[in-house]
């Protein structure tokens, strides 16, 4: 794998933490979910060798600035910003979570600026759960929620990495994914020798019940002129105690102008993890313009 460079890239009112490997071809980025950060990639990143691969560490997450409220809003304005100062064209977006969520309203606001998009379990909720969400949030503050009560005092990444690897959901990720996840999870040890997540589990608490009043993204879904491949897990339910199952909504191909679906049965909703060489694979096609929506086809049907 190539070697990695870091920095920091200042958007205004905040400083986003960027891992960029140097490479050919049209540039890749990759945005993470909700409560993990860039290095999650890396796997990979390993698999398409000698592209150009940007991974940014989302606002409240990671080695990033965590300035203003929790607002997906603001995170998706941030990848946008993100875009123009890196000055990136012909890009391949690649989003898991609620990153997919981001990186297809950045693809709505900026369509020149995308070549096609790789959609990975996308946060794109169905118009009922949206409107069903408002009724739930009213009713929860941030630190009743069970991901506000995540253990947030660790020893180091070791520690991390025994206690997670026999866990669900952890427990079904590539072993190597997890390596990078606890390697980069963590700030440095404090006074006593005890060492935070960066991402706090109250921003992260913030972030799922903030997922109300994001049902704009309907509108901006025909507004996505990009290719676009869509992977799936099965459909679930959402659950705070599991957030192993599905949020993506089951017609979000069909409303897309130019999306193929893929569902994948056999894994759950932490797909990159689970299957990096897979994901490296869509990513490749991507960049390869191996796909491409074939409107005669839809006429077609």
């Amino acid at each position: 794998m190539q070697q990695a460079k870091e920095f920091r890239i200042d958007i205004g009112d905040v400083e986003l933490a960027v891992v960029e490997w140097p490479g050919e071809g049209d540039p890749v980025l990759l945005l993470h979910a909700t409560g993990f950060h860039s290095r999650c990639w890396q796997e990979v990143v390993k698999r398409l060798p000698g592209q150009h691969v940007y991974a940014v560490d989302l606002r409240f997450h990671g080695a990033s600035g965590t300035a203003g409220e929790v607002d997906w809003k603001l995170l998706a304005q941030d990848i946008r910003i993100l875009i123009e100062q890196l000055d990136l064209n012909r890009l391949v977006g690649v989003g898991h979570s609620i990153g997919g969520h981001l990186i297809a309203r950045a693809a709505a606001a900026l369509p020149s600026r995308f070549k096609q998009l790789v959609l990975i379990d996308p946060v794109i909720l169905s118009p009922e759960t949206y409107a069903s969400l408002h009724d739930f949030v009213g009713d929860i503050a941030a630190s009743d929620h069970p991901v506000s009560r995540r253990k947030n005092r660790w020893l180091d990444a070791c520690e991390m990495y025994e206690r997670f690897s026999a866990k669900p959901p952890f427990d079904s990720w590539d072993p190597r994914v997890l390596r990078d996840y606890c390697d980069y999870a963590l700030h440095p040890a404090d006074e006593e020798g005890v060492r935070q997540l960066l991402c706090d589990p109250m921003n992260e608490a913030c972030v799922y019940l903030s997922q109300a009043g994001n049902e704009i993204v309907h509108a901006e879904l025909p507004d996505i002129s990009t290719p676009v491949t869509l992977l799936r897990a099965p459909p679930g339910e959402m659950n705070a105690l599991d957030l192993s199952s599905s949020p993506t909504w089951p017609d979000l191909a069909a409303a897309l102008p130019r999306a193929r679906e893929i569902l994948l049965p056999h894994l759950n909703h932490f797909i990159p993890m689970q299957d990096p060489a897979l994901v490296a694979d869509y990513i490749r096609d991507a960049q390869l313009d191996t796909w491409q929506y074939d409107e005669s086809v839809e006429a077609a049907l």
